[in-house]
């Protein structure tokens, strides 16, 4: 078949191949064991997972379909795929053996190219297979899991009412906000409070309780950056980010933990930005209150007992994870959104607060630049969505302007409009987090419960200068957890998959030294560059092996580090110490085990003075009179901690400069 006339389509050979590899990822495979819910027998095209892969590849990252075309060619070229690793046959005239055989080379490859190949491949055919749901809100591999179909949400008012629009307009405000999350919601409400107008732009949807069905892929394709699937540019970091109204707050797991007195030390001493006077905390202070954070809804589930009694036993410091809750039903789904109107976010508070002030609220807004004329703000210009679907032209007139759109899209719209700042998109901090897993005898059902409720500071301090990492415990719905377990090959994995039901993380955050950088793409867009160092690296590796070390003293009889380097270790069957340093002698080389990032901070950090960061202590920018930034890429470094209330501390303290400045 030739080439179909959609020119982002694969052909029927490449389809073909990508079916294949889909199918090599998770096979239909013959057991001796009864396979009651077929999850052996079910190969991953019986549902639909090419095609689906396909759309996602052409919808979320169109510039690199051709590189993929180009793969799945050399796949199909005999004497090509011998050189690429495999035994001199095309990968569509190969049994599942030889395709099993020649993706493990790739992932084991020494080239880091072709472990992105077998990364980008894995990433996307498990999370399918294991995740999406068909148009009955189905998954057939669920039963097989025991993971239950989500509820219904309720069927509630929402009770924010953005503005419409049907053709080109200009508003006129005092303060213009882009974004809508930690950063944007407290400035909206604080701003209005005053009686200051505020507009506030948000590019995502807006979704309330009645949206939040609980679905993992769905969710992601509505409320997350280019709907859950954002990559680093060398595609081995993946990218979560909340990109809905309310932003991140919306969508995080509510742990609200304070900033550390050795981070603002660092700032004052590093940086020349000195909230050690009191002012931090009492910022900290009203937002906590605001947001209702409180320790006494943090009882550990099955998943963080884990965490808890492991950590116990080996003498670890751990403590209980402070979150934003009110009345929690602990229904273990608010990454996807809060259906019980539990998670006490910006999108039930600050904005709520904004919209009783008066504040106007937008949504499907793509601000494209900042107006200035000479060295002062004029407003913003963009697109908003119609109801329709059309995109119109949008200009807001301001006073001032503050871009809170997170430390991916801040220095994006701030390069798009022409400031020049050295550090503007670099030293860009993301928390690199990677996993630990154990399987238990004892039912964990990671999906329910509280998402997280104790933490292990133990390790903060590596180094003697504040960085380390954090052991936490994330949620384990079963696309995650699917993709994060490690594949040496199909039967290996969906084995690891029946055990779901018993499987608990833990999940090791480091506080990265070194940063990398926001670049923009040749459509205006932000790309991001981040190469893990090696001293980072040696952290995250520590945090690997404790991590380890408490699911082995916690009673789990399998263990699983992040990469399939090292095959699992069985505790009836093993030398736990020999295999523990099988972990550590296998490193972590970049896509080679799965790296993520929740949180992403400072590339457009504050400072003192222009050589030393973007934007002045008061959060204004230094080359442009009333243009501020108010988020999580004005911090100076990484926070250490999940940032939400370092965000909104930080905001709180620009919303009062602001007001000096406007009233």
């Amino acid at each position: 078949m030739s080439q179909a006339t959609d020119p982002q389509a694969f052909t029927a050979r490449q389809m073909a191949v990508l079916r294949l590899i889909c199918d090599t990822l998770a096979p239909a495979l013959a057991i001796e064991q009864p396979d009651p819910y077929h999850l052996y027998a079910r190969p991953a095209s019986a549902i639909g997972v090419p095609t689906r892969l396909a759309e996602i590849l052409h919808s979320v990252a169109p510039e690199r379909v051709d590189q993929i075309r180009w793969v799945l060619d050399l796949l199909a070229q005999p004497f090509a795929n011998a050189l690429l690793g495999g035994d001199g046959r095309s990968f569509l005239e190969m049994d599942l053996n030889g395709r099993t055989a020649l993706l493990r080379a790739w992932a084991d490859s020494r080239f880091d190219l072709m472990r992105r190949v077998f990364m980008t491949f894995k990433r996307l055919t498990l999370l399918l297979f294991y995740a999406d749901a068909d148009a009955n809100g189905g998954n057939p591999n669920w039963e097989a899991l025991g993971y239950p179909k989500p509820a219904p949400p309720p069927s509630l008012p929402k009770p924010i009412h953005p503005l419409a629009f049907s053709e080109a307009t200009t508003l006129t405000t005092d303060v213009v906000i882009v974004g809508s999350g930690a950063g944007g919601g407290v400035l909206a409400a604080e701003l209005s409070a005053v009686g200051l107008d505020v507009i506030v732009l948000e590019k995502g949807g807006y979704y309330a309780e009645p949206d939040f069905d609980g679905y993992e892929v769905r969710s992601q394709a509505r409320m997350f950056e280019k709907g859950g699937f954002m990559v680093s540019e060398d595609l081995s970091m993946m990218i979560l980010a909340g990109s809905t109204l309310g932003g991140g707050t919306t969508v995080n797991w509510s742990a609200a933990l304070r900033t550390p007195e050795h981070v603002l030390e660092g700032w004052a001493r590093d940086y020349g930005v000195d909230f050690t006077d009191g002012t931090f905390q009492s910022a900290l202070d009203a937002v906590s209150a605001r947001i209702h954070v409180t320790e006494a809804e943090s009882d550990a589930n099955p998943r963080n007992a884990v965490l808890v009694r492991g950590a116990q036993a080996l003498g670890y410091a751990i403590k209980p994870i402070p979150r934003n809750v009110k009345n929690c039903a602990d229904c273990g789904a608010c990454g996807f959104g809060c259906a019980h109107g539990a998670k006490q976010g910006v999108l039930k508070t600050y904005l709520q607060d904004a919209c009783q002030n008066n504040a106007r609220i937008a949504v499907g807004v793509q601000v494209d630049r900042i107006l200035i004329e000479g060295d002062s703000v004029r407003g913003v210009e963009g697109t908003a969505q119609t109801a329709d679907g059309r995109r119109v032209p949008l200009t807001v007139k301001a006073r001032a302007v503050v871009s809170a759109a997170g430390a991916l899209h801040t220095p994006a719209l701030l390069l798009r409009s022409g400031l020049t700042n050295a550090h503007i998109g670099r030293n860009l901090h993301l928390h690199p987090s990677t996993g630990a897993f154990g399987f238990y005898p004892e039912l964990i059902n990671g999906w329910s419960g509280v998402m997280m409720s104790h933490y292990v500071p133990h390790f903060n301090d590596l180094d003697g200068r504040g960085y380390g990492v954090t052991l936490e415990s994330a949620p384990g719905h079963p696309g995650l957890a699917a993709v994060a377990m490690p594949w040496q090959d199909g039967l290996q994995h969906k084995q690891a998959m029946a055990r779901y039901a018993n499987l608990a993380n833990i999940l090791i955050i480091a506080r990265d030294r070194d940063g990398g950088s926001v670049r923009l793409k040749k459509d205006g867009s932000p790309a991001v560059f981040y190469k893990l160092s090696a001293y980072d690296r040696a952290h995250l590796l520590r945090g690997v092996l404790e991590a380890l070390r408490i699911h082995h003293a916690a009673g789990a009889d399998w263990l699983a580090a992040p990469y399939h380097r090292v095959p699992m270790y069985r505790r009836d069957a093993g030398d736990f110490e020999a295999w523990l340093a099988a972990v550590a002698a296998a490193d972590l080389p970049s896509n080679s085990f799965i790296l993520g990032s929740a949180h992403q901070m400072s590339s457009c950090r504050m400072a003192a003075n222009p050589s030393r960061g973007a934007i002045a202590p008061n959060g204004e920018t230094f080359e442009v009179e009333n243009l501020f930034v108010a988020d999580a890429s004005a911090l100076p470094t990484a926070s250490g901690v999940n940032p939400m209330l370092t965000i909104m501390a930080l905001a709180h303290i620009v919303a009062q400069r602001i007001k000096e400045k406007l009233c």
